[in-house]
């Protein structure tokens, strides 16, 4: 599962949230405390409230949440760096956390301790509605630990605390929050509306939780998964202190190109190697690829002293879409097919991700992200001299 699918989930995850049936009878409620000051009845009755303010308050309401939504989230990703030693058992329980979770949303298993609710009364005016009552009673709210958002929100602070960076993890909590709250705004720009659909559709919220716990449990299968196909870090790599890992000694391979020519490492030993690990699906290599292009022209298309390998991930990419996007990009440079299992032996978990072997067959230079292209010549030029 891509970066990019696995951000899709979480923001349906915080979708479906929103559409709970633990969530939607609180609506009406919260809505008509940040609708009070713009409610309007005209002279048959009918109720009617100005927009703008409603908007107002509804977004105070919405930073509230947002609020507690990151701070959980950075306590998550700081307890997943925290635990960078032992990623793979992270993951590995991490993920069967997350199944049990949606199979208790499905009503498969029972856990007593997960129908437990916590209530704190506050009494609010609605009459001294103000942005700051609005933006706590949006942090508060979205405190209320109930059956049905526990799950979801659950899983994602799990697959946050098991990303292979900080920015990743913190991406997840930003998506879910994404999710969760775009329905909010909706309600502050067509409030009257809105309640009353929420109000006749109140048979379908038991499908939309159905769906939910769905798609918890295959993004449970797969953190798990992932964590029990990582290899262990052996003695030739060590941790980072952002909890990546290096790679000290290169390791072989035979692999066919976009041209089905066949290319084994050792038969550039000697040379300066640039190793480019990319996915066609991944925005950051998509940045790169050009500057990739580039150096690959620079240094002669690999006749020279300096070799450009590109290496795609056929696990995440068809093979065949992978030719189809370098011929159309014209891309040129060397580019060879491989499954997750070199990716693992490299310790790739972020997309893009370079190394730079020497003449004497030793990594000298790795990068985890993209690099621009001055940045990367310069690194190229170091090791080669």
């Amino acid at each position: 599962m891509s970066e990019l699918i696995q951000i899709f989930a979480v923001f349906l995850e915080g979708l479906i949230s929103f559409f709970s049936p633990c969530v939607i009878p609180l609506i009406p409620l919260y809505m008509g405390y940040l609708a009070t000051n713009a409610k309007e009845i005209d002279e048959n009755g009918n109720v009617t409230y100005k927009k703008k303010i409603v908007l107002i308050y509804t977004l105070f309401f919405i930073l509230g949440i947002s609020m507690s939504f990151f701070i959980l989230g950075l306590s998550f990703t700081g307890l997943g760096m925290f635990f960078k030693d032992n990623r793979k058992i992270f993951l590995e329980v991490g993920g069967i956390i997350i199944v049990i979770l949606g199979l208790f949303q499905l009503g498969i298993l029972k856990v007593d301790f997960l129908n437990k609710e916590k209530k704190l009364k506050i009494n609010f005016n609605p009459n001294k509605m103000t942005k700051k009552t609005a933006f706590l009673m949006g942090f508060l709210f979205s405190f209320a630990w109930t059956p049905c958002v526990g799950p979801a929100l659950s899983s994602t602070l799990i697959m946050a605390s098991t990303a292979s960076t900080a920015l990743l993890g913190n991406l997840f909590v930003l998506v879910y929050a994404l999710g969760f709250l775009l329905p909010f705004i909706i309600l502050g720009l067509f409030t009257t509306k809105v309640l009353n659909l929420i109000k006749r559709k109140q048979n379908i919220l038991n499908y939309v939780v159905k769906v939910g716990a769905i798609i918890i449990i295959i993004m449970g299968a797969y953190v798990s998964y992932t964590g029990f196909t990582m290899e262990k870090v052996k003695d030739e790599a060590t941790i980072t202190s952002t909890g990546k890992v290096e790679l000290a000694t290169p390791i072989d391979f035979t692999l066919k190109d976009q041209n089905n020519n066949t290319h084994s490492l050792d038969d550039y030993i000697g040379k300066t190697i640039v190793l480019h690990f990319y996915a066609i699906d991944c925005f950051a290599c998509l940045d790169e690829l050009p500057n990739i292009e580039k150096l690959y022209n620079d240094y002669n298309q690999n006749k020279d002293d300096v070799i450009i390998l590109g290496i795609a991930n056929t696990s995440r990419n068809p093979k065949k879409d992978i030719i189809s996007f370098l011929k159309e990009n014209n891309y040129t440079f060397t580019s060879l097919m491989a499954k997750d299992k070199l990716f693992n032996k490299y310790y790739v978990t972020t997309y893009p991700n370079t190394y730079i072997i020497n003449s004497n067959g030793n990594i000298a230079f790795t990068s985890f992200g993209s690099l621009t292209y001055e940045s990367l010549k310069e690194e190229i030029e170091k090791v080669s001299n």
